[in-house]
């Protein structure tokens, strides 16, 4: 199963869309835009949860598509219409029981989980590993 992380239009008009699938211990990152895939550790995604996720309000309903992943953790794509957007805006929530859910704009959260990608491909083409060793 795979979770879309983000869908964006490039400058050329076409869409790109960001793509997370559970591959054991880690997940897999596809783009369409840059020549991904690249692996990173579970581990790996709650260190950068925990540097940029937010608490996520108690209000809000745990709800849209999710991806289940090693650990307990589980990765989710929420639409959430906070009253000061104008319109309803997509977030990545980070969970695992026991532990308060903690949200990033997803298109931020793609856009640095793309980069870790690329870096991690640049360094090894080959093998992909966790960001942070």
């Amino acid at each position: 199963m795979k979770l879309l992380l983000d869908e964006r239009i490039l400058a050329d008009g076409r869409h790109a869309q960001t793509w997370a699938e559970r591959d054991g211990e880690h997940v897999t990152i596809r783009d369409d835009e840059i020549a991904l895939p690249a692996t990173i550790a579970v581990a790996g995604l709650a260190r950068v949860f925990g540097q940029v996720g937010r608490p996520l309000e108690a209000t809000v309903a745990l709800e849209g598509e999710h991806l289940d992943l090693a650990g307990g953790y589980r990765l989710r794509r929420l639409r959430y219409h906070a009253a000061v957007d104008a319109t309803g805006r997509d977030y990545l929530v980070w969970e695992r029981d026991g532990d308060e859910p903690v949200a990033a704009l997803a298109r931020s959260l793609a856009m640095m989980l793309r980069f870790i990608a690329l870096r991690l491909a640049e360094a090894d083409p080959q093998k992909s590993e966790s960001p942070g060793g």
